[in-house]
């Protein structure tokens, strides 16, 4: 069940994973090599690769990969297995992998659905509890989390109910606490694997918002576990950048030099470095942007708002891809990108949402700079 738990944190802690489209060539030489396929897909590939398996472990390693390696071709293989299996099916495993791929897809609705009725029958599944409750927390539902973390820690799943500490702790600003609960749980892990690794970096993310001077030791142990693990490498890219270490950026993610979505934060932090500079990256990037609009698959709102409102200087369209994606996640850094750009356009009055829905959840929020009021 720790499967569970970690393929449901990565998909719900990273962007829709991004396709890596090579440039369209029609070779002269068969021996040409057309593209380098991202490590681990080998081990995904059946033995009769023409009719892959409908499984749902399959379909949980597909979307796995996917998600580590923010390669969209895997996800959409991974669709086209689970729609094999009869809609009628109720086994648990079946459902998980409803629920992930609901969430790859961002239908967060959908996963809770798919979530609830695994735990319908199987109450003491702790890792299908504490994947609901990490998509609370996305959602801005902490009320709905913390009943999923009680239960864990009263009666289902000591282990994960540590973990689901540890993220409501983390949400709520409590680093203490959420150090101390994924301390212990660490403590106790003696394997490492992709639970350990997802542990963490929510570790690194409690020192980093702490402004703990060993969050980088954090991340490092996290990438020691998965070198090429792309929600790890953002996490620490945003990490960079916020604490004004943009030239540490783009050697951090030197070997991912063709992963769009890595691209995005080395263009922000090459464009905080010098404007003119990085005038040509982020040309490119819009390139991006506008290419997925064209083809029907919309860049995440929360990756568009931050370049509009850091590379191009418009925070007033910034502010508005930043309410659409309020009205669908609220995690702390789709809160913080709200903030930031209302206050940027001079909006204090886009905030008010905000700041009733903090309210309703028991959360505090830093004080409007007097200037943006």
């Amino acid at each position: 069940m720790l499967r569970t738990l970690t393929l449901i944190a990565t998909l719900i802690m990273m962007p829709t994973a991004w396709a890596q489209r090579p440039a369209a060539v029609v070779p002269g030489n068969p021996s040409v090599v057309l593209e380098h396929l991202p490590r681990g897909y080998a081990r995904l590939m059946p033995a009769n690769a023409a009719t892959p398996a409908a499984s749902p472990l399959r379909i949980q390693q597909w979307l796995t990969t996917a998600a580590q390696t923010g390669d969209a071709r895997l996800a959409a293989r991974a669709e086209s297995l689970l729609a094999r299996i009869p809609a009628h099916a109720q086994d648990s495993s079946v459902l998980q992998a409803r629920a992930f791929s609901a969430q790859h897809r961002h239908d967060f609705a959908a996963a809770v659905a798919w979530l609830d009725r695994v735990i319908a029958q199987s109450p003491r599944d702790g890792a299908a509890r504490l994947a609901r409750a990490q998509i609370h927390v996305v959602r801005g539902r902490l009320d709905l989390a913390r009943a999923d973390c009680t239960a864990l820690v009263l009666s289902v799943d000591a282990g994960n109910g540590l973990l689901c500490v540890g993220l409501m702790s983390l949400r709520s600003g409590h680093y203490a606490a959420a150090a101390a609960a994924l301390d212990r749980w660490l403590e106790a892990s003696s394997v490492a694997d992709e639970s350990q690794h997802y542990a963490l970096v929510m570790r690194a993310e409690v020192a980093a918002r702490a402004g703990d001077r060993n969050a980088d030791a954090w991340f490092r142990r996290a990438l020691a576990l998965a070198p090429d693990d792309v929600r790890t490498l953002a996490a620490y890219a945003r990490y960079l950048r916020s604490v004004g270490r943009d030239r540490e950026v783009a050697p951090l993610l030197v070997a991912q030099a063709n992963h769009d979505g890595l691209q995005l934060q080395r263009t922000l932090a090459a464009h905080r470095i010098d404007p003119r500079t990085a005038a040509p990256m982020v040309a490119a990037q819009a390139r991006r942007f506008a290419a997925a609009h064209a083809a029907g698959s919309p860049p995440e709102l929360r990756d568009e708002a931050e370049f509009l409102l850091v590379a191009r200087g418009d925070p007033t369209a910034a502010l508005r891809l930043a309410q659409r994606n309020f009205h669908s996640q609220r995690d702390y850094e789709d809160v913080e990108l709200l903030r930031r750009t209302a206050i940027a356009a001079h909006r204090p009055e886009a905030l008010q949402a905000l700041h009733a829905w903090a309210t309703a959840q028991h959360l505090s929020l830093p004080p409007t700079p007097e200037g943006a009021r």
